[in-house]
């Protein structure tokens, strides 16, 4: 098989999932195997989550998620690992991310049986959509950085976020009080 432009290598050699670790194969491995997957890049990544931004107006949902993932870091623990996702998980269960699990994760299902992981972690995916979603909603072209590791485990995850996340049911002080302290 020929490769082509927007083709994308998934596989090399038995390693997936890791770019570096991809790429060290191809540097120094004598006979690549590659597994290829058409119409899997990043452009079509962002066509779709266009698409889903238009039909479903859910750009304010992603955003919210993406900043509650990123949110829980402390210098200590936690970290944008898309540990939310996993059930059981102190972040899954936090009242600041209430409908989030349910409703955004939701939204994001068909994409993440695309993309996750053979192009981009389930923690990238969330950074780009809420990207993504500024910009579909006037906003500017904000750059996404990629490299962020998913959480396995729902215990890669922090187990309290006080005073880091606003919580959705909560006044406008509440709000004063996390971004201002």
């Amino acid at each position: 098989m020929q490769i082509r432009k927007g083709d994308s290598i998934v596989e090399v050699n038995g390693t997936t999932s890791d770019v570096a670790q991809m790429l060290d194969k191809c540097k120094t491995d004598v006979e690549l195997e590659l597994t290829l997957c058409r119409c899997l890049n990043y452009d079509h990544l962002v066509a779709d989550l266009e698409t889903l931004i238009a039909a479903k107006s859910c750009g304010p949902i992603l955003i919210r998620l993406s900043w509650h993932d990123a949110g829980v870091f402390n210098g200590a623990d936690g970290c944008p690992n898309a540990a939310m996702r996993l059930a059981g998980s102190g972040e899954h269960a936090m009242a600041a991310n209430a409908g989030l699990p349910q409703v955004a994760l939701a939204l994001l299902g068909p994409i993440t049986e695309k993309y996750v992981p053979r192009l981009i972690s389930h923690a990238d995916l969330w950074a780009l959509a809420a990207n993504v979603s500024i910009k579909a909603m006037g906003g500017p072209d904000v750059p996404t950085r990629f490299g962020r590791l998913d959480a396995h485990r729902a215990s890669d995850g922090v187990s309290s976020a006080e005073g880091r996340l606003p919580d959705g049911d909560k006044d406008a002080k509440h709000i004063r009080d996390i971004f201002a302290p």
